[in-house]
């Protein structure tokens, strides 16, 4: 397979190539994994096992047809290459949804009576395994040191990596160098901070993932982990998380001065509605008409993976976007950064600020800022769509009474949890356990159907959606695949799920 990047997505029918703008040049490469990470991200032979330096060769599987490793040689080109190719392809026309930005009508396979069209192609791949490096720095807390607050960035990148993942590592550096500044004049952190530098990321997350199953059993105290990837390619302030962290991340964001005057929250506000591409990215969601600013639902595609949708840590992503062509490639440098993403380095410090507040909040609050009043409200719309989903496919016979009962259940508990977080009655460290293992009980002992390393019944990457999150997936991935019988199996484990989560936070009281 030769996959190439075309003009129409990220080149120059968007707008001037670099290095006059910020669009993919003719030669621009787009790097990326091809691994299958809707099966599970990580050391393709250690799946739910972390890969640590000594584990022996008995206890790796077999890079097989049941790994996440794809069987079919695949190459990106540039589009300067792949044109030539399309060019000698003379079938039948494209369906239109299919034709490009290249100046010429594309085609599929060869014409009647013609030849087949050959590419000579060399691919020449490094199987060999190589040691990797996790950098983890802790700052111990006073009063909660068993408590983790983990904000994580990756360092290792495609080719020089100015946006990705270099602006977001400079970001979390700068908030390391805040952090250390505060420890100077006497603050202590009341849980323990941990910030990490994961390795080999665009390979497929192996450095957090292999982190996170190392550290499993210490993560079900993990308060949240916060990530930031690409951090500035652009001006606009995105954000996406679990739905019980949206308003902390709002809130924090009305602190924060933008560099375009006021504060981040108010420019977020202003740009929200040109922004619908990143509102439609959830598969199963219906968007919220009444929302000011948008957070989206965690996919895949970074490290909070792990951390979310196998660990059950709650989860934030944020970043500052823009018109970034160069994603992937050779020309993601320090002169595309400078003449396009962020020329005085105003939106990097944006960026740590917003990522400092989050981790030292989250960090010092008597009372964990988790609003499940929203998780509830959102997994009511989720069942709602799926229910109309299973109508139009004339599913009929599927219950989703059950799953309804226990989300009312879920939405009742969250709202007293709520009620209690407001008025900071009762026993806080009672109330701060339950508000932290709602997010585990949301796991799936079982996993997801064909790929149990995901546990979470609320999230996760689709298995044909590339990165974008799927809500209640099993529900909706049996209903896109019209099995009716798997559907009803995965409303009576998402019931389960919710079921334990309002549990969790009834024990608060």
């Amino acid at each position: 397979m030769l996959i190439y990047s075309d003009p129409q997505d990220d080149g120059y029918f968007k707008g001037d190539a670099y290095p006059i703008g910020p669009w993919r040049p003719e030669s621009g490469v787009q790097r990326g994994s091809v691994q299958y990470l809707f099966r599970y991200p990580g050391d393709p032979e250690t799946p739910g096992v972390a890969s640590t330096i000594d584990l022996p060769d008995s206890a790796r599987k077999a890079v097989d047809q049941s790994s996440n490793q794809p069987h079919i040689i695949s190459i990106p080109l540039s589009y300067h290459d792949a044109a030539p190719i399309l060019k000698a392809l003379k079938g039948p026309n494209v369906p239109q949804e299919w034709q490009g930005a290249l100046p010429f009508r594309y085609h599929l396979g060869v014409a009647s009576g013609q030849g087949a069209v050959k590419v000579h192609l060399v691919s020449v791949q490094d199987y060999q395994r190589r040691i990797i490096w996790d950098v983890i720095g802790k700052v111990k807390g006073s009063e909660h040191p068993d408590e983790w607050v983990i904000a994580g960035n990756h360092r290792d990148a495609w080719v020089y990596g100015a946006v990705d993942p270099s602006s977001g590592t400079a970001a979390m550096l700068e908030t390391v160098h805040g952090v250390g500044a505060l420890l100077k004049q006497g603050w202590r952190p009341k849980r323990t901070i941990v910030f990490a530098s994961w390795d080999a990321e665009e390979e497929g997350l192996i450095g957090s993932t292999e982190w996170v199953e190392q550290h499993t059993a210490a993560l079900d105290k993990a308060i949240a982990y916060f990530n930031v990837d690409v951090a500035v390619s652009g001006q606009d302030f995105t954000a996406s998380a679990v739905p019980s962290l949206k308003e902390f991340l709002s809130e924090l964001t009305r602190s924060v001065p933008s560099p375009m005057g006021g504060t981040v929250y108010e420019q977020w506000r202003i740009n929200h509605g040109s922004k619908d591409e990143h509102r439609a990215a959830t598969v199963g969601a219906p968007v919220d008409p009444n929302e000011e600013v948008h957070v989206g639902d965690l996919g895949s595609g970074s490290d909070f993976t792990p951390f979310l949708q196998h660990a059950g840590v709650p989860s934030t992503d944020i970043g500052s976007e823009g018109s970034y062509g160069v994603y992937h490639s050779a020309f993601d440098n320090y002169q595309w950064f400078t003449l396009n993403a962020d020329p005085k380095f105003v939106y990097l410090q944006q960026m740590a600020r917003v990522f400092g507040l989050e981790v030292v909040r989250m960090a010092d609050s008597d009372v964990l800022p988790y609003n499940y009043v929203t998780y509830a409200r959102e997994i009511n719309a989720y069942l709602d769509s799926a229910k109309n989903k299973a109508a139009t496919l004339k599913f009929y016979s599927l219950d989703f009474g059950s799953a309804q009962t226990a989300a009312n259940r879920f939405a009742a508990a969250a709202q007293a949890a709520h009620d209690q977080q407001t008025s900071v009655t009762g026993d806080l460290a009672k109330l701060n356990l339950a508000l932290r293992q709602t997010e585990t009980a949301f796991l799936s002992g079982t996993g997801l159907p064909n790929r149990p390393w995901y546990r979470h019944t609320i999230y996760a990457p689709g298995e044909f959606t590339g990165y974008a999150a799927v809500v209640i997936p099993g529900v909706n991935e049996a209903l896109d695949a019209k099995d009716p019988a798997r559907a009803a199996q995965q409303l009576t484990v998402l019931t389960q799920a919710l079921t334990r989560a309002a549990q969790a936070l009834d024990a608060a009281r």
